[in-house]
């Protein structure tokens, strides 16, 4: 839990610091939104189901000891 605090805390701070990032990073996301609206609802689907595809397959991964 605390190294997924980290790198989210990590990931914000060079966002903050690093406009050009910044930048890049939201004009990804909205042309990836811009996408699935254009393949809509079937890209919905098939995001809804790799999710709970991978939410399955990393819970049913052998935990380490």
């Amino acid at each position: 839990m605390i190294r997924l605090i980290s790198l989210f805390g990590m990931t914000g701070g060079f966002l903050i610091i690093s406009p050009p990032l910044r930048g890049s990073l939201l004009n990804e996301l909205a042309r990836a939104v811009f996408v699935l609206d254009q393949h809509s609802p079937y890209s919905y689907i098939a995001l809804a189901v790799a999710v709970g595809v991978g939410a399955v397959w990393s819970l049913a991964s052998p935990k380490p000891k």
